[in-house]
């Protein structure tokens, strides 16, 4: 039997800032020298890295974040980017190899992961694509060897499992056949390499799982 790993796709931008003293109020960055919400762009510079060496760059409009929100590597290349619109997440939130390639991308709308989230290989090879309603998962979910061969297919609907999963052997062939309903899974189907049926199994009554795959 094969073994897999269901890529779990987490491509959210970091924002933390360390050691940095900063003051809010009711959720606003305040600049200490008016007591005023901040509004301009906020560097943190990371002392373990070398004089000067930024680790974060945010743009701030009346205290909230507005604008580029930018991570970078100890090398000074650029580790991630996003854009925020009064303190949300807005558009295209990207993820780069510290050589500059694309690593991963996805879309949000509102602070909330909305439409494509994809994500690559070192070597550019497509690893995972995704698609998001209102942060939810919603549709056909792709993971791929770094081959180019596909690796699974799941269908979402409302962010459960809904449809029929598919997981493929390096070569293409299938390995794993699961049929989903909203969350459940409902039967299962296993194969050899050489396309035969190794094993069954139902999750429900076995007379009924029997007469669906029997």
């Amino acid at each position: 039997m094969i073994k897999y790993v269901l890529l779990l796709f987490i491509l959210t931008l970091n924002v933390a800032q360390a050691n940095v003293q900063a003051t809010y109020r009711n959720g606003l960055l305040i600049n200490p020298s008016t007591n005023q919400p901040y509004t301009g762009n906020l560097e943190t510079i990371n002392n373990d890295w070398g004089k000067d060496s930024i680790e974060f760059s945010q743009e701030y409009v009346n205290g909230a974040m507005h604008g580029a929100d930018k991570v970078f590597y100890k090398s000074g290349k650029l580790k991630t980017i996003g854009y925020f619109e009064n303190g949300l997440l807005e558009g295209t939130t990207k993820i780069y190899f510290e050589d500059g390639s694309l690593m991963g991308s996805v879309d949000f709308k509102k602070h909330q992961k909305h439409g494509r989230g994809v994500r690559f290989y070192p070597n550019g090879v497509k690893q995972l694509e995704r698609f998001f309603v209102n942060d939810k998962l919603e549709g056909v979910s792709k993971t791929w060897y770094d081959s180019g061969v596909l690796m699974l297919e799941e269908n979402y609907k409302n962010g459960m499992l809904h449809g029929t999963l598919k997981n493929y052997y390096e070569d293409g062939g299938i390995f794993e056949e699961v049929k989903y309903n909203f969350g459940t899974p409902k039967t299962m189907i296993i194969y050899h390499e050489d396309g035969s049926i190794a094993d069954k199994k139902g999750f429900l009554n076995k007379k009924i799982i029997d007469s669906i795959i029997g």
